[in-house]
């Protein structure tokens, strides 16, 4: 027959926190001693080198003290009043194409791309708005904010600093051009 030892648990659990030990002791040694050779560079980044680390200072730009966003107003003929995002204008999610829309319909700079704009935006809002009546007038406001960055939050959208209308069209102004 084959000899078999046996041994006592408390031995195994002795002697392996006692590797584990000297096997980290080893291996801090090698990782400060890394560092203190290798110093901070950029090659050698997964042992001490991180951007946000090494001396990289970080250059953000403040905040700005206000900011503007674009709102249009709807107005019926029965005459309600509708507050319209440009962003809610195309039904898909193209946000930067529903703002060119707008600033295309109250830009004078080509007239023909402003009346072509101004006829869709006229049927989008119309679809956007469901409303009984017919809509008379578009107006474009730029509603400007004040940027509080420590506050929660930073910009109050239920109290605008200044309102100012940009332009504005009628339904007869489209009827006229066609």
């Amino acid at each position: 027959m084959e000899d078999q030892t046996i041994t006592e648990p408390g031995d195994a659990s002795k002697s392996n926190p006692l590797q584990a030990l000297r096997l980290i002791k080893i291996f801090l040694l090698i990782l400060v001693l890394g560092i203190c050779v290798v110093g901070k560079r950029k090659s050698t980044w997964p042992i001490v080198s991180w951007a946000l680390y090494s001396g990289y200072s970080a250059r953000f730009r403040p905040p700005e003290p206000s900011v503007s966003a674009i709102e249009l107003r709807v107005y019926t003929t029965t005459g309600d009043l509708h507050l319209v995002k440009p962003e809610h204008v195309l039904t898909l999610p193209r946000d930067s194409l529903s703002h060119k829309i707008v600033e295309q319909a109250f830009d004078n700079a080509n007239v023909r791309v402003r009346d072509a704009s101004r006829r869709y935006l006229m049927r989008a809002v119309s679809n956007l708005v469901h409303t009984n009546s017919e809509i008379q007038t578009i107006q474009a406001w730029k509603l400007s904010y004040q940027v509080e960055p420590l506050e929660v939050p930073p910009i109050q959208l239920q109290a605008p600093t200044s309102e100012v209308m940009v332009d504005s069209f009628s339904r007869e102004d489209i009827a006229e051009k066609n």
